[in-house]
């Protein structure tokens, strides 16, 4: 079939449509929707996966991190919490992993207290982390106001602190928080930086084993050590506790990403031996992000095959109106035979039909579905991600429903008989 005959098919299908510009309409609704949703659905769900692996990322692919965790035999009763409890990783941990597990190339050590912070008359219940300077350059912890720690605060063991936004303004002042000086617990310390809100969300938080409810202030892992110790004595709502742990995390960051895996289960094993209860527990970012990424490919397709259902639906409403026009067009068929037409001339010409609808339906549904991605990201606070390939699939699948859904119309008006359809009044 030459090229011209191709095309005056084409523009005989157009026409036909161009005729009944409503019920073309009205049949491309399915489509459109269909396709508006998809795009949708899967950009909400390309936004939700970015927001979750660049949070994991910020713990460093190539990093293990080990939490203190009290085990569930060391729960005392109320009338027994004045007693020492001794759990967690100790210095021996830290030392062992360094001197027996040979992928590790650094190894951090992390004090953590709960104390009260005063600034004034105000009093905030805080967990107050003893770090080393590269902690916060690790976590992607960006100093928005001042300074990070630096080596001379280490070695000095000098008493200043980073805190956040948010401690600032829930200490209820106007002040400069660069020039406020902080008491915590008993001692005094300088505020030398103030660190972004948004950060240690989710998966972060967890894995840095941060207590939701209390805000966080950084000092240098030397200062903690010195001036807290590993013994934390808290008081609250009349009961006492006595809590000794020598490090609260150890972070252990492998050589390269490749050794993460062998290196975590050589700590597990090292762990095992020192440990004769369950009090510490492992976690490794490069495997939450590996489950993440895991999990959103099988949301990605549930979510089209759920999208998909309203395009079969869409071309469910082509292929019936296509049997209908068919119904209407029986006597232009049977002239055409007459004239010439063969069967696959009448078969192409319907295909055409419905594969532009679809095909129609399909471009406009896009724009709909970028549309209402950027309404969604500009009155919620969802994230999206609209990314070139979604329009083209979605392209892809409307048109491909109109083929599936057009051959059936497309083969029975092809199998007319023509003196018959002359006939049909």
């Amino acid at each position: 079939m030459g090229f011209e005959r191709l095309a005056e098919i084409f523009i005989l299908g157009m026409k036909s449509l161009l005729r009944n510009k409503l019920r073309s309409f009205l049949t491309m609704l399915g489509m459109i929707f269909g396709v508006a949703s998809v795009i949708a659905m899967l950009s909400v769900g390309a936004g939700a996966r970015h927001e979750i692996l660049a949070r994991i990322q910020e713990l460093g692919i190539q990093n293990i991190i080990v939490n203190s965790v009290q085990p569930p035999d060391e729960v005392k009763p109320e009338d027994q919490q004045e007693e020492m409890s001794r759990h967690g990783l100790t210095f021996k941990d830290a030392d062992y992993i360094e001197k027996t597990v040979p992928t590790v190339s650094r190894l951090f050590r992390v004090n953590a207290v709960k104390k009260h912070v005063w600034y004034g008359s105000k009093r905030l219940e805080a967990s107050v982390m003893g770090v080393e300077p590269e902690h916060l350059e690790m976590f992607r912890l960006s100093v928005s106001r001042g300074r990070p720690f630096n080596r001379i605060d280490s070695a000095t063991a000098a008493k200043v602190c980073i805190i956040r936004k948010d401690m600032v303004r829930q200490l209820d002042t106007v002040d400069d928080p660069l020039d406020m000086s902080l008491k915590i617990g008993r001692f005094s310390f300088k505020v030398i930086g103030l660190l972004e809100d948004e950060q240690f969300q989710s998966h972060t938080r967890k894995a840095l084993a941060i207590d939701d409810r209390s805000q966080e202030v950084y000092i240098p892992y030397s200062t903690s050590m010195r001036t807290f110790g590993t013994i934390t004595y808290f008081k609250k709502a009349g009961s006492e506790e006595f809590t000794e742990v020598e490090l609260d995390q150890i972070i252990v960051r492998a050589e390269s990403a490749e050794q993460v895996f062998a290196t975590s289960r050589m700590i597990a094993a090292v762990l095992d031996r020192l440990h004769d209860k369950k009090d510490y527990e492992i976690v490794v970012p490069l495997e939450l992000l590996e489950q993440s990424e895991r999990t959103q490919k099988v949301f990605n397709i549930v979510m089209v095959l759920i999208a998909g259902i309203s395009l079969v639906v869409g071309g469910i409403g082509i292929a019936n109106i296509m049997l209908a026009t068919i119904t209407e067009r029986t006597k232009e068929i049977g002239i055409r035979r007459a004239l010439g037409a063969k069967r696959f001339d009448i078969m192409i010409q319907f295909l055409t039909e419905t594969v532009a609808i679809a095909a129609i339906g399909g471009f406009l549904g896009s724009l709909m579905g970028i549309l209402g991605i950027v309404g969604i990201v500009e009155y919620t606070s969802w994230k999206a991600l609209i990314e070139p390939h979604y329009v083209g699939i979605s392209l892809m699948i409307s048109c491909s429903v109109g083929v599936i859904f057009g051959i059936f119309p497309a083969r029975r008006a092809a199998r007319m008989d023509p003196i018959t359809a002359l006939r049909r009044e």
